[in-house]
């Protein structure tokens, strides 16, 4: 099976490399991101770039622009330049293990369009924790077989969904995969989700999610589709 990884970097230089490498173990071909590093991201990729300049595409975007754009040119690539059975997106800060990653994709081989690795909330800190439960309570209101997890950035998508993703989708933020799910919850899709290992590294500020103003954004991407069912 070829299983395409998009992987968006921004300032994850202690983690990036062994997620890549990683990867690469699992995966038929890789499209990095480079969303406007400024520490030695930047160089990692290249170099890696280099070294595998058969399996990984390399996308620099000069300044940063958030992780759904990065994600979304990411897919577009991919359509456009690679052929694959199922494609994956992983974070690159290590929050993610890419040994997980045969097992999203056996749902895409079971007939999902959409995969969502689902973590373990009991393991998140409670101010992370607290906007996705209260986003997969309202969301589910609305489609009561919505996923738990509503914002894991790890997923799996076959080519059909993700043709529809750049057909439909935008957004600049962690809200563009909120919108993904949305499109995959109204068109009655098929959702698979699948434990993953719970690894929180926030101590470590890797993630650049903000609780306040992404949790904001995604509440305001709900709400509007609630009231017109758009995205």
């Amino acid at each position: 099976m070829k299983i395409t990884a998009i992987i968006p970097c921004y300032n994850v230089e202690k983690y990036c490399r062994v997620v890549i490498e990683k990867t690469l173990d699992q995966c038929s071909f890789i499209v990095l991101i480079d969303d406007g590093s400024t520490d030695q991201t930047s160089k990692i990729l290249q170099e890696l770039q280099s070294l595998n300049s058969q399996k990984i595409h390399l996308i620099t975007f000069p300044q940063n622009q958030g992780k759904g754009i990065a994600l979304l040119e990411g897919i577009k690539y991919a359509l456009s330049d690679t052929s694959f059975d199922a494609l994956v997106t992983i974070d690159s800060d290590g929050q993610h293990l890419p040994s997980e990653i045969p097992k999203l994709v056996s749902c895409i081989q079971e007939g999902a369009s959409v995969v969502i690795g689902s973590r373990d909330f009991t393991k998140i800190p409670f101010r992370r924790r607290l906007p996705n439960m209260l986003i997969s309570f309202l969301l589910r209101r609305l489609y009561s077989h919505a996923p738990q997890d509503t914002q894991s950035g790890y997923r799996a998508f076959n080519e059909k969904f993700s043709k529809k993703m750049v057909q439909e989708i935008y957004g600049n933020r962690y809200e563009t995969e909120f919108r993904c799910l949305l499109i995959a919850l109204r068109d009655k899709d098929t959702i698979c989700e699948r434990q993953i290992e719970t690894i929180y590294l926030d101590k470590n500020r890797s993630s650049h999610f903000s609780p306040i103003r992404d949790s904001f954004l995604i509440l305001k991407v709900f709400f509007h589709h609630w009231r017109s069912k758009s995205i």
